[in-house]
């Protein structure tokens, strides 16, 4: 039988990630501003001291959030796909699933928090520095897995990577102003040519 210590932890654990969806889900959808704890609290339906448990400051929910986010929705998305064996393939393949796993909702989230701290909330940056951080491992992480070792023990991988990871960011970001279909994008074959080059060069 499930003691009685297991079923409290385990409604503890369910309301902790019920009160993050609800965190991420207004981060996403109504942006920074309008992610206070009053308001994740109305979302989430739950009491005023069961949030302030968990998170008892707004910043450490809104970054636990983010990191919440992106835990879950970077691993479903490419979770179960068959990856292609030929080098040329996968590479094209590795490309485009970062490029759809920077435009998930985490990453936009990431952005509203980026723009609350940038502001007015040294709070905020100081929390949010070692979740910018484990996002970036996750990402690198994913990409490593994404592509493989046949492409990660190229020469210069890492820093064609963190290139790739760094303009993927950035043109999401032009989305914002100039919304297009990503599935068109114009550097997703420029993305592809430099890895393409490194095996190149490698051979």
């Amino acid at each position: 039988m499930i003691s009685v210590e297991r079923k409290q932890q385990d409604r503890a654990e369910q309301t902790r990630n019920t009160i993050l969806e609800a965190a991420a889900k207004v981060l996403f959808e109504e942006g920074y501003s309008a992610a206070t704890t009053l308001h994740i609290q109305q979302v989430a339906g739950v009491s005023r001291g069961r949030l302030l448990h968990h998170f008892p400051s707004r910043e450490l929910l809104l970054t636990a959030a983010v990191h919440h986010l992106a835990q879950v929705r970077i691993a479903e998305l490419t979770a179960g796909v068959t990856i292609p064996d030929a080098l040329e393939e996968r590479i094209a393949f590795a490309v485009a699933a970062m490029w759809e796993i920077t435009g998930q909702s985490c990453f936009w989230a990431t952005m509203e928090l980026w723009m609350g701290a940038r502001t007015a909330n040294p709070e905020l940056r100081e929390a949010l520095s070692g979740v910018e951080r484990t996002m970036l491992g996750i990402l690198r992480d994913r990409a490593d897995e994404l592509f493989g070792p046949e492409v990660t023990s190229l020469p210069d991988y890492r820093r064609t990577r963190e290139v790739m990871l760094t303009s993927m960011r950035g043109a999401r970001l032009a989305y914002t102003f100039h919304p297009r279909d990503p599935d068109t994008e114009p550097a997703l074959s420029n993305w592809e040519a430099m890895f393409a080059d490194l095996a190149m060069v490698a051979r």
